[in-house]
């Protein structure tokens, strides 16, 4: 038992790799997408490329960060380390909200595969998601050890099912899989939007192994167990793509609903197509499975900081894990399963962006401000190395930002607005790392929030609006106006979404200007070597 409650539990190196494989990838599903809307080669392009520049920069920063600070909730304490208390609960906020939502969408496409092939109706399909977050709650109400087990074993059908999709479609091989290059119409930067906004939700979850590092008896095998895994992962989306579009073509045709993997199956070996759309159903409630068991702990350790309601605490006597959390994921997936899968992920995507961020800002802070800290993992590329090897993935975000389309752009930061609000509201009902140890982390009496945390908010709202103000001035020139009135069915909708960044970004400025005269007034003098 560790000394935070959780009980810490014996778990290889075999187990985690499977847990990180379910939890970033979880088979090639959603790839489908990509192809038509950029084009074959341009998606094969991107899957080779995204790893690079976004998945293996911020799987190394995250092993790194994981070996030397093994603790609960990982991402959370990297950063509450590096760049205070403030920014600590932004990551925090932004991840456990977005699992939040997140586990609520592999619920609807696991549910979505089965009833497109059995013709379930709506309520059956409802039935069917209320039985899989049933399950999966008993299976994480008993504890990690039997998550890892379940993960292990999903991920090593997935595999398999994949690598029967390459092999397959490999023998019936009969066209070029990467022409055209890009989609019809489309320009080389549309077609890299395009991709991107999946590509990298795909690529996506490398630190929420870290969340479980404190009931793992060894955390030191986290960042050996990423590395693995990474491989694993391209070759699972890279291999299938490039036979399966080599197979049965019509590359315009692939999607969701669509032309898939499935097809390939289906067409060259009907038996084991009906086995493949099984995968694709295990796949998506692997995700829901460990994002269940990561999510739960998230909030675990922001109450234990007095950062959010201490009912999330509570854990089972038996199991030791956080039953309360664990309870309230499953009821809010219950209540947004009723939603469509492109609705959920428009609202997770971009909260992402400022998480990994984050992470980025935190590796190269503490490089800085604690040198000397172990770190039985480490990056070798020397200072200006990392650095530059760490900047990567936040311009990266920054570009997708933008091109990711208006309302992944409005939602997302819309989105991040909350986190700032949320600490204030938290921070003074619950007084945060100030009633652990109030000489380390002193508050402003008058403002209730930590000494400096007036400056932090500012800067967070004028960095918003400041996004806000960019993306107002680029995306009318970027973006097809027609389009968002034809995808909701409102004229005028993008004419809104510019009006709703508008006033947002006037409210972020106020907002931080505000902050900024209430420091001056009241927070500056005891701020020191800030």
């Amino acid at each position: 038992m560790s000394n935070n409650g959780l009980k810490q539990h014996k778990v290889g190196v075999i187990g985690i790799v499977g847990m990180i494989y379910a939890m970033t990838a979880a088979g090639a599903y959603g790839i489908e997408d990509m192809v038509s809307s950029s084009g074959p080669g341009m998606t094969v392009i991107m899957l080779f490329v995204l790893p690079l520049i976004w998945a293996f920069p911020i799987a190394l920063a995250s092993s790194e960060l994981g070996s030397a600070i093994p603790d609960e909730c990982g991402f959370y304490r990297w950063v509450q380390r590096a760049l205070g208390e403030f920014w600590g609960f932004q990551i925090g906020w932004l991840k456990n909200i977005g699992i939040y939502i997140n586990v609520a969408v592999f619920v609807v496409l696991a549910t979505d595969y089965i009833a497109s092939y059995l013709g379930l109706t709506n309520f059956q399909s409802y039935i069917c998601k209320v039985v899989i977050i049933a399950v999966f709650t008993w299976i994480n109400l008993r504890g990690i050890k039997d998550v890892a087990i379940v993960s292990s074993i999903i991920s090593g059908a997935i595999l398999v099912a994949f690598a029967g999709i390459a092999i397959i479609g490999f023998l019936n091989f009969s066209q070029n899989p990467f022409e055209p290059v890009v989609a019809t119409g489309q320009t080389v930067i549309g077609s890299i939007g395009s991709s991107i906004a999946i590509g990298m939700w795909m690529y996506a979850g490398y630190e929420s192994m870290s969340s479980l590092a404190g009931e793992v008896e060894n955390p030191q095998i986290i960042p050996k167990a990423i590395i693995i895994a990474l491989p694993l992962i391209i070759g699972t989306y890279v291999l299938p793509t490039v036979a399966s579009l080599g197979a049965v073509g019509q590359w315009d045709k692939w999607g969701s609903e669509g032309v898939s993997y499935v097809d390939v199956a289906m067409k060259f070996a009907p038996a084991f197509g009906v086995a493949f759309v099984m995968v694709a159903f295990i796949s998506n409630i692997s995700m829901f499975n460990v994002y269940l068991a990561s999510g739960a702990r998230g909030f675990f350790v922001m109450a234990e900081d007095n950062l959010a309601p201490k009912a999330l605490v509570k854990c089972d006597k038996k199991h030791g894990v956080p039953y309360v959390a664990i309870l309230s994921l499953s009821i809010v997936s219950l209540i947004l399963c009723a939603f469509k899968f492109d609705i959920l992920v428009t609202i997770v995507s971009l909260f992402n962006l400022g998480l990994y961020s984050l992470i980025m800002i935190s590796q190269m802070v503490l490089r800085r401000k604690e040198p000397d800290l172990p770190r039985p993992y480490k990056i070798r590329l020397g200072k200006v190395g990392t650095d530059i090897f760490c900047t990567i993935p936040i311009i990266v975000a920054f570009i997708a930002l933008f091109i990711n389309g208006t309302d992944y752009f409005v939602m997302g930061l819309l989105g991040m607005i909350s986190g700032p609000v949320a600490y204030i509201v938290f921070k003074r009902i619950y007084g945060g790392l100030y009633k652990n140890d109030p000489v380390k982390y002193p508050i402003n009496k008058k403002t209730k929030l930590a000494v400096g945390d007036t400056r932090r908010i500012a800067f967070a709202f004028g960095l918003l609006a400041v996004l806000m103000f960019i993306g107002r001035l680029f995306l009318p020139g970027y973006e097809d106006h027609q389009y968002y009135a034809d995808t909701y069915g409102v004229d005028g909708m993008f004419d809104i979404f510019m009006t709703l960044i508008t006033i947002a970004a006037i409210i972020c400025a106020v907002l931080s200007v505000i902050f900024m005269v209430i420091y001056n007034k009241t927070d500056a003098k005891d701020v020191v070597n800030e």
